[in-house]
Parts: C-alpha cells; sequence; structure tokens
C-alpha cells in the first residue's frame, strides 16, 4: 500500500539538526552504471544524485554493484510493479518505531542545482510483503502541477500511523530544494 508522509513533516522538522547525520550518508557517489545525463547535466534524471538522507538514523547508501542493482531490479518487479528505478539502500536493518524518521540535505554536488532544503522532503512508502498500512484517503493540491494557474488536486492515501511493520519496503524521498528537486526509491527492511 502507498502512503504519504506529510503528516509527520512537522516531527521530522524538529529533527533537522541534520548535523548529526552519519558520515556514511554524506558525499555518496553517485550509481555509475544509472542511466542519465548527470557528467553533463547534474540532478536532470532525478534518481537521487544531489542529496543525501538517512532513514531512522541509517545512512542510505549507493547500490554501487550493477548486478546487486538487476538482482534486486528483478525481485522489486516480482514483488511491486509501482516500484522502479532502486539505486540506494539501507543496510542495516531499520527500527520500525523510526523507520518514517526521513532526513534530507543537499550534497556538495547537488547544492548549486537544487539548493538549501525548501521543504520537509516528501515520502511515499512501498510495501513489498503485503504489509496492511493504516491509512485515510485526502484530496491533496499538488503544487507542481497547474492547469489555469491552480494547483491540480489529486487523492493519495496518507498514513495514519508512526510507525512500519516487520518487512521490506521501498522508500521514495522526494527532495525539495530551493531551486529544484531530486528524488532517491531506497530499498528498506524494517526489523522490529
Amino acid at each position: 500500500m502507498r502512503g504519504s508522509l506529510r503528516a509527520l513533516a512537522a516531527a521530522m522538522a524538529l529533527c533537522a539538526g541534520f548535523a548529526a547525520m552519519p558520515a556514511a550518508a554524506q558525499q555518496v557517489p553517485a550509481p555509475s552504471y544509472a542511466r542519465g545525463y548527470f557528467d553533463r547535466i547534474p540532478c536532470v534524471d532525478r534518481i537521487g544524485r544531489c542529496f543525501d538522507a538517512t532513514i531512522g538514523g541509517k545512512a542510505v547508501q549507493v547500490i554501487a554493484d550493477k548486478a546487486e542493482y538487476e538482482k534486486l531490479k528483478a525481485l522489486l518487479a516480482e514483488l511491486n510493479d509501482n516500484v522502479r528505478e532502486v539505486y540506494w539502500i539501507v543496510r542495516e536493518p531499520v527500527d520500525g518505531k523510526v523507520a518514517l524518521d526521513v532526513l534530507t540535505r543537499p550534497n556538495a554536488m547537488g547544492l548549486a542545482h537544487v539548493g538549501e532544503e525548501k521543504e520537509e522532503p516528501d515520502v511515499t512508502v512501498y510495501g513489498l510483503d503485503g504489509q496492511d498500512l493504516e491509512s485515510e484517503t485526502e484530496m491533496v493540491a499538488q503544487q507542481s502541477v497547474r492547469v489555469n494557474g491552480q494547483p491540480v488536486v489529486t487523492q493519495q492515501e496518507t498514513l495514519t500511523q508512526d510507525f512500519l511493520p516487520t518487512g521490506r519496503y521501498v522508500i521514495a524521498i522526494k527532495y525539495l530544494g530551493r531551486k529544484n528537486w531530486d528524488r532517491k526509491r531506497v530499498f528498506v527492511t524494517v526489523a522490529k
């Protein structure tokens, strides 16, 4: 089930003291095998090269090995056809009580292109093991899509719980910078 975590944004903003981000999460190299134009136009392919993140206090790392990426891609195709381009992973299991604590910041490559964080990240959760996540349907204005100057209103499922049950997930993180945006899709395992 897919759920947007905008309701948790206020709590995450309080944790924005990004200095506490583990050093391993800083200066993450880009997946060199990935498609895109990052050599010519940084950040344009929107696969997460231009910001760093932690999930539940654990560093988000690049899947540097193309064979590992291809193996995960095949697994995800079987588990959830809504998930694609997962170039990132949290290698250690995350505690379900803090799995929704997502922190972001621009990295050295992205700062000039996406800028400092304008607002809290937009986070979407994809359960891969049939997890039953509590959510409610909401109508949300999408500021990035406008018709006749007005934002388009879409329906989304918003999580109403503040934890994730045990299992595998892809967590999509959309970094919203002052100049532009970027997105990471991260494979995460929740342990308890």
